[in-house]
């Protein structure tokens, strides 16, 4: 692998899992249930790969991303995006 997809400087929010359903071809993520605009994420890297481990198990490809901070991202964003918890 490249030295250049290793960041030292990079912030995560969290890390989301993906997998492909076992009747699909297409990856999927599910839906954070706190905003609108990420995926769901576990705090921990190792929280993922747990959950990536455990699909791989039942014979789902699965693999852990890294959410990234963006430079442009904003408190006001989240909040206008933020999900009603009832």
């Amino acid at each position: 692998m490249s030295t250049d997809l290793h960041p030292t400087d990079m912030n995560v929010y969290g890390y989301a899992v993906a997998w492909v359903p076992s009747d699909a071809t297409a990856w999927q993520i599910e839906p954070d249930d706190g905003y609108r605009h990420l995926p769901a994420h576990y705090p921990t890297l190792a929280e993922a790969c747990d959950r990536v481990a455990f699909l791989k198990e039942h014979g789902l490809r699965a693999r852990a991303l890294a959410l990234v901070v963006l430079a442009s991202d904003c408190p006001e964003e989240f909040e206008a995006n933020r999900i009603e918890q009832e």
